[in-house]
């Protein structure tokens, strides 16, 4: 009896100090959870917590895992590498072991997220092993030797036109960047330091020799050239050096372990080894090469108060957190939106708000492609105008003007983004708008009909439909002044056009809207009248049926996807491995629905999901003669973009990946995106030349912009067949110039 009791007790006591051990787990897991931006209490109090309780003694198992969290937290919170610095300090003091493990799991970590293509969780460990000199827990000569093995790639480059055995500029402007950003944080303590000298002026030879011929093509705005991130940032942390690396105000610069000092100062350091960046791997995926947004300046909206200038140091710091709070709570955008909020409300004395928009929409619009999709920064900017309704709404209101002022210049890559994101936006405000601002600035007369391809103009139009689509007609229509009223697309009523009893397929019309309403109904029925109907072409029946089911599913697009799911048989036997039976599916769609961009486009897409229309068909479809004028409206473009990622889609599931080059293109991907840009090429080649400002060459303009678009929609797949770009290109040099100055373009900057 008293053995068992003894037994019990010991089990008692197993369970007790796995307890134990699982809530010290669960609370270390929060606090460094906390050391981010979305916790409200003083971030040296969080550090204080964490480092009392670790300093109680740690057991090995949960010592393995801080020291995984503080890697993977490293790589979700870039900008917070400063507060981990910190922590890996505290706990130098009283555990040396302990931080040199720490230590050497980051620099192990480092070199593995190149391999796995991590950038963020490289630069932010970079980011802490420099807040770590600055915690006396690793030396300064091991800094120093890691920032020259990041350069080593950069001082590589001789001269820009040699690219014969060097690293692809991507990879050295990354390296660079990742140099750049971490001067800041220990110019002052090293700036005596010959080898801290010596990387500032590496830094400086290989941006001056170093191409930035990407910034015009990856430009929002076509007479505005926007400069070159890496060129902007190397002046304003250049202006920092000759300012004697002098601190920026308002705690721009986090140094949380300055509270700490006193106890930092008693901690041991760390004697490494010289670290040796890994080589560059072929077909590795760099960051892509950015350009700087401006929309906020003298010019634009006049001056605004302590807005720090564009090339100082304090602008970089700015956007620079911001934009770690985007990469870190993106998917959460209440979290983000409470992140930003108390950032701004630690710094009262800077337009933090300005820089906020800014960011956001800058990250939206960005070219070759934004990083995330229009509704995460719109949803984000919606969350922010309901948290601060006295600020942000304001701001965001100046800067959907300015940018709507300079529609005429706008890079139509970036037109689909900027109409999704206003509509979404209005749309939780009740619609409300600088409608009549807006109106009254466009050129007198007025002229809201189709054929004028004005910029303006056709935002209006396009941004009234997508209202439409979010609300309904009637709404809109008492939403917009006056002015606006016939820029508003028509009711979307369907057109049935065979109750004309005259027409050609009319009695085949007639017999098979009594059999198709008739409850026995069945697609064997429809199937065999169609088969002996006389007197009309194959095509012709094609069409009639098209128009019969999309009549009588006319009611919702839940009836139109129920009869077409009903009949998807009968499609399938009419038209299977037929291009010309789905143009005239296709063309079937077109004359229901005539007054209704936004059916065409779901009922279209929607016969391609279920396999009636081929991705092909799509696009040949869409560059056919009788389509030439739809080619400058947003629906055909979001139908060819969905066919092709349908397309993608479906060969991804059924190919066989390659191990050596997963992201390689599918034959049949790549065989239509040729065809999309072949189809182009060929329609803007045969375009007749026009005086600037006639519709044709508004026309022009914006088709030529939707290639580009194309191009950097699908750059990674375009890459496998960048030769036959090169050669489409020079083919078209002799008829349109512009046409193969945009492929080349795009070719030399992005591929």
């Amino acid at each position: 009896m008293g053995r068992r009791k003894r037994q019990d007790s010991s089990d008692g006591d197993e369970f007790r100090l796995k307890r134990t051990f699982q809530t010290m787990l669960s609370t270390v897991d929060q606090l460094m959870r906390e050391l981010t931006f979305a916790c409200g209490t003083l971030l040296e109090l969080k550090l204080v917590n964490l480092g009392n309780l670790l300093a109680k003694g740690v057991r090995v198992e949960l010592k393995e895992h801080i020291v995984s969290v503080l890697v993977i937290n490293l790589g979700n919170y870039p900008g917070q590498a400063s507060a981990y610095a910190t922590l890996v300090g505290l706990i130098n003091v009283a555990d040396f072991e302990f931080a040199s493990e720490c230590v050497f799991f980051m620099v192990q970590k480092m070199g593995e997220s190149v391999h796995t293509r991590d950038w963020n969780k490289c630069r932010g460990v970079v980011h802490c092993l420099v807040d770590l000199y600055n915690c006396r827990v690793i030396s300064s000569s091991y800094i120093l030797n890691l920032l020259a093995a990041f350069m080593k790639d950069c001082e590589a480059l001789k001269d820009p036109d040699d690219l014969v055995g060097i690293t692809p500029q991507v990879r050295r402007d990354f390296l660079a960047y990742c140099v750049l950003s971490a001067m800041p944080l220990i110019g002052r303590e090293l700036e005596l330091e010959a080898a801290f000298d010596k990387l500032m002026v590496s830094l400086q030879i290989y941006i001056k020799k170093r191409s930035a011929l990407h910034s015009t093509m990856l430009s929002v705005w076509r007479d505005f050239n926007q400069r070159d991130y890496l060129e902007v940032m190397w002046q304003q942390v250049d202006g920092m050096r000759q300012n004697h690396w002098a601190e920026p105000e308002h705690q721009l610069i986090p140094r949380p372990y300055k509270s700490f000092d006193e106890t930092l100062r008693h901690g041991k350091v760390h004697h490494l080894r010289n670290y040796c960046l890994s080589a560059h791997e072929e077909g590795c995926r760099y960051p892509a090469p950015r350009v700087c947004f401006r929309i906020f300046s003298c010019d634009s909206v006049g001056e605004i108060p302590n807005l720090p200038p564009p090339v100082s140091i304090e602008r970089h710091l700015l956007e620079a957190q911001i934009l770690d709070m985007l990469i870190s709570f993106h998917n959460e955008r209440k979290i983000c939106a409470d992140s930003l909020w108390m950032y701004a409300a630690s710094k009262p004395q800077l337009p933090v708000y300005y820089c906020i928009v800014e960011v956001i929409l800058g990250e939206m619009l960005r070219l070759p492609n934004a990083k995330w999709t229009t509704i995460t920064y719109g949803s984000l900017l919606v969350e922010l105008c309901k948290r601060q309704p006295d600020k942000i709404p304001q701001v965001v209101v100046q800067a959907l003007d300015i940018i709507y002022n300079r529609l005429n210049s706008m890079s139509v890559a970036c037109f689909d983004r900027l109409v999704n994101w206003v509509s979404h936006h209005i749309s939780n405000f009740g619609f409300n708008c600088q409608w009549s601002k807006w109106a009254h600035s466009l050129p007198s007369p007025i002229d809201p009909s189709a054929t004028n391809l004005q910029p303006k103009v056709v935002f209006l139009r396009e941004l009234l439909k997508k209202c439409c689509r979010l609300s309904y007609h009637q709404r809109i229509k008492e939403v917009v002044p006056d002015i606006l009223v016939n820029f508003l697309p028509p009711p979307g009523l369907p057109h049935f056009k065979f109750v004309d009893e005259t027409l050609p397929g009319a009695i085949l019309s007639k017999d098979l809207l009594e059999a198709m309403r008739c409850p026995r109904a069945s697609p064997k029925i429809i199937s065999e009248i169609i088969k002996s109907s006389t007197g009309i072409g194959p095509l012709l029946k094609i069409n009639v049926f098209t128009q019969n089911c999309l009549h009588l599913g006319s009611k919702s697009f839940s009836h139109t996807f129920a009869i077409l799911a009903k009949y998807q048989s009968v499609f399938k036997d009419l038209v299977k491995g037929d291009w010309d039976g789905q143009i005239a599916v296709l063309n079937g769609v077109f004359d229901v629905w005539v007054a209704s961009d936004h059916y065409k486009f779901v009922v279209a897409e929607k016969l391609v999901k279920v396999f009636i229309i081929e991705p092909i068909s799509i696009v040949t479809w869409i560059f056919g003669p009788s389509m030439r004028k739809e080619l400058t409206k947003m629906y055909i473009w979001e139908l060819l973009h969905s066919a092709v990622r349908h397309l993608k889609r479906v060969q991804h599931d059924v190919e066989v990946v390659d191990v050596d080059n997963p992201n390689a293109c599918d034959p049949v991907v790549k065989s239509v995106l040729y065809t999309v840009v072949e189809r182009l090429v060929k329609i803007l080649c045969s375009a007749p030349f026009a005086d600037e400002g006639t519709e044709e060459h508004y026309w022009f303009q914006w088709v030529l912009g939707r290639l580009e678009e194309t191009l950097f929609i699908y750059a990674d797949d375009f890459k496998v067949i960048k030769n036959k770009l090169m050669k489409i290109s020079e083919n078209s040099s002799d008829n349109r110039p512009e046409v193969s100055k945009t492929i080349a373009a795009f070719v030399a900057c992005v591929l």
